[in-house]
């Protein structure tokens, strides 16, 4: 298990995960074999490989993430690819957004998970990599927790 925190203020983001071992391209496998993702998909729900923490409202690639614990875990759909599904552990729908994956410089021999400061406060950014390929998106504390601190 990996684990990673970063704090933006007062604010703070916590992600632990299980480094499984997609590097190898069974990343890439999954995806292209299209009548399993229906198996693939209940499994992953079930049995998520991370967890993610945060004590304030965050925005993370257009999508507001409330304060609280998340089960994080990946789906795949034929069309849209890779999907990062952020279930609330305290129950509700899963926040869904689709993974842009783009051709990294480095291969990893295992899925990763990082958060880096930003120039900016109450900002980071999250990069997840499979093998060849990686995602990276900007963490914004909120605008509702904005206003909150401007009222304040």
């Amino acid at each position: 298990t990996v684990a990673q925190s970063i704090t933006m203020g007062e604010n703070k983001l916590e992600v632990s995960y299980t480094a499984i071992r997609f590097g190898q391209g069974s990343w890439q496998k999954i995806l292209e074999n299209t009548e399993m993702h229906g198996r693939f998909n209940g499994n992953a729900e079930k049995k998520p490989v991370g967890s993610i923490k945060t004590t304030v409202a965050v925005m993370a690639a257009g999508k507001e993430i409330p304060a609280g614990e998340y089960a994080l875990y990946f789906t795949v759909m034929e069309k849209a690819g890779w999907i990062l599904n952020l279930k609330p552990k305290a129950g509700g729908d899963a926040i869904m957004w689709r993974m842009v994956l783009q051709p990294s410089q480095t291969k990893t021999e295992c899925m990763g998970i990082t958060l880096e400061p930003t120039a900016q406060d109450n900002t980071c950014s999250l990069t997840i990599r499979f093998g060849e390929q990686h995602v990276t998106v900007p963490v914004t504390v909120g605008a509702a927790a904005k206003k909150e601190e401007k009222q304040g």
